[in-house]
């Protein structure tokens, strides 16, 4: 289940020292392998007036099932000019079949996928890390449609490495023990919307994962907007309103990688 690394060198480099130490311990044991797909193709969204003083939040974003990780430059000037750091990692699958769930795109929901999606995510956020200001207890994982099910997953495995997890159109997946680390990931803030008309992410579906994330216990913002699924300036003003209520919160509770 302790697919992600995180390389030495991004934790050396920015935060501050004690987040940064109790993180590495936590992960020492996956350091061999953080480099697994070197090649891997990123696109990077740079906020106006970059201050390098300043240690910013980062968005890792996992493009949509038609898009490559170009979508983060159509993305975040209508997120914010100015708030984040962003980096989303091209899906290195090569396919866009159905998973064994019933997830249709890029992100596929089995063993090799999954696999690469964690490596894919890890380098991106240890090449934002050492090249800009980053606060490590400020990283939120999304994504659009297979993507955001990706993110879901992803970020429930490894909940001490997210501020919080965003799905836009994504059901959270279903295979593979998704909720295994639930007792953790229980307190991960989850924001989630859904397209009334979706047929990829249907209303019998949104009602029977809301009732799972319920008896569960998860802190969920659900945004509900007309007609099928889509990135409209609505949804991502909502999801910077959202992510800026996360950063702006007591230490506690946005800060659990520091456990």
């Amino acid at each position: 289940m302790n697919r992600i690394k995180i390389s030495p060198l991004a934790l050396s480099e920015t935060g501050d020292s004690s987040t940064a130490a109790s993180l590495s311990k936590a992960l020492r044991k996956d350091l061999d392998s953080v480099n697994r797909h070197c090649n891997q193709r990123n696109s990077v969204f740079v906020p106006m007036h970059y201050e390098k003083n300043y240690r910013y939040p980062l968005v890792v974003w996992l493009h949509s099932d038609s898009e490559s990780s170009a979508e983060i430059h159509q993305l975040m000037p209508k997120v914010s000019m100015r708030n984040y750091v962003a980096v989303a990692p091209d899906c290195v699958t090569g396919s866009s079949s159905q998973g064994k769930d019933g997830v249709v795109g890029p992100w596929r929901q089995d063993d090799s996928a999954i696999e690469m999606a964690h490596t894919a995510v890890v380098n991106s956020v240890d090449m934002a890390m050492t090249r800009f200001n980053i606060n490590p207890g400020r990283i939120f994982l999304g994504g659009f449609g297979s993507g955001g099910t990706m993110a879901f997953r992803v970020a429930m495995e490894r909940p001490e490495l997210f501020a919080g997890v965003m799905s836009v159109n994504g059901p959270m997946p279903e295979s593979h023990s998704p909720l295994a680390c639930w007792e953790e990931c229980r307190n991960l803030p989850v924001f989630l919307t859904q397209g009334r008309k979706s047929r990829s992410f249907d209303q019998t579906t949104l009602c029977r994962q809301l009732k799972l994330l319920h008896v569960a216990g998860f802190a969920l913002t659900l945004r509900q907007y007309p007609g099928v699924e889509s990135l409209s300036e609505k949804v991502l003003q909502d999801m910077n309103r959202w992510i800026m209520e996360v950063v702006n919160a007591p230490a506690t509770d946005c800060q659990r990688r520091a456990k």
